[in-house]
């Protein structure tokens, strides 16, 4: 991951939704492309109630330059659980990833994959990251069921995927595990049977510094604004997130080693972000990098109702300027509720903030 450490690292793509005033389609689509990417006045920071839960996170992207082949990370895993990972082949050769899933019992194990996304090798790794969630949102709703007598690979459902030397592949993927099962992410050469190689290859020792990888006991955060956003008032309301201030990074431990660990920039955690409206305005929502440079996917609407957008939608990525960056996502009517869907994206850099701004500031 693109890591400029002290500002975390993530986030997701979203842009250009508004829809639901049919009044005036084409006034409305010009009140956005003047405002898309206007410099953000003073602003109210927000203190949102903020709540985690949701499947255990196992996270494993430490080494990110993979040196040599070896077990990346490995632990047991039951229930709902979702995996992210993010490797380069930093080698001189062709080599394979593979996440294995093993059953050590004598009974077969029932596992439900949902939410599934998973780049394909690239050196432009911002676009890795990128393609595997919109890839991941894309797959809501769709649901595979499979049985594990001894082994199962879950990148190509058979032997993983080859990538060439300074080529990333970063995926997440959503699992319920009947029963307790072993999981492994590693790197290999190209024509070494996996099944072999779980009990050959030794874990590779993590990144020097903060170890981006480990098991962490939620991966879901909700944010809800305690104020209905006035549409009609003069108020600019900015929501941080990933800062490790307001919302700390989550903590856990690193199975490889027993030490604790944090995720520096809350990686495979999904935001949801809840906010009532007022008025008989509209809000216009932007999505600031302050970290940096981001790439990602995400949903935005109506409580209920969103829709996937790219963030951003008409580039690769953005946020080389910082919060004169910040692009409009999308926008919400008074009286409604407002949600917006977004996960930290591998390369991308934290924190963000979503920015919401009343109609009659941008008609100033």
């Amino acid at each position: 991951m693109n890591k400029s450490k002290a500002l975390g690292g993530i986030c997701v793509a979203l842009s250009c939704f508004l829809a639901t005033n049919t009044a005036g389609a084409q006034e409305d689509l010009t009140f956005r492309q003047r405002n898309a990417r206007m410099i953000i006045p003073k602003y109210e920071e927000a203190r949102p109630i903020i709540t985690e839960d949701g499947p255990k996170l196992i996270f494993s992207d430490s080494p990110e330059m993979v040196p040599d082949c070896g077990v990346m990370y490995r632990d047991i895993i039951e229930g709902k659980v979702r995996l992210f990972f993010h490797h380069v082949n930093d080698t001189k050769s062709d080599k394979k990833l593979a996440v294995v899933l093993r059953n050590t019992s004598f009974r077969p194990v029932e596992v439900t994959m949902g939410n599934r996304g998973i780049s394909q090798p690239r050196r432009d790794w911002m676009l890795a990251g990128k393609e595997a969630q919109q890839e991941y949102f894309q797959s809501e709703g769709h649901t595979t069921a499979f049985k594990i007598l001894r082994y199962q690979e879950l990148l190509s459902w058979q032997d993983g995927t080859v990538f060439k030397p300074q080529q990333l592949i970063t995926g997440i993927i959503d699992l319920n595990i009947a029963k307790p099962v072993e999981i492994s992410i590693l790197m290999l050469p190209v024509k070494t049977q996996f099944n072999l190689a779980l009990d050959t290859y030794q874990p590779l020792p993590p990144d020097t510094g903060n170890v981006l990888r480990g098991t962490f006991p939620t991966s879901n955060c909700h944010v809800t604004l305690q104020e209905p956003f006035d549409t009609e008032g003069d108020k600019i309301v900015e929501i941080k997130l990933a800062d490790d201030v307001i919302n700390p990074f989550i903590r856990g431990i690193d199975a490889l080693t027993g030490k604790p660990v944090f995720n520096n920039g809350n990686y495979g955690v999904m935001y949801d972000v809840h906010f009532d409206t007022k008025g008989k305005g509209e809000a216009l929502v932007k999505f600031s990098p302050e970290g940096g440079i981001y790439a990602g996917y995400g949903k935005i609407g109506e409580a209920g109702k969103t829709q996937l957008i790219g963030i951003p939608e008409d580039d690769i990525a953005f946020g080389k300027n910082g919060r004169n960056d910040a692009i409009v996502i999308g926008s919400i009517l008074g009286e409604k509720k407002g949600e917006i869907v977004f996960s930290p994206p591998g390369s991308s850099n934290l924190p963000i903030k979503i920015i919401l701004i009343p109609e009659k500031v941008l008609q100033k």
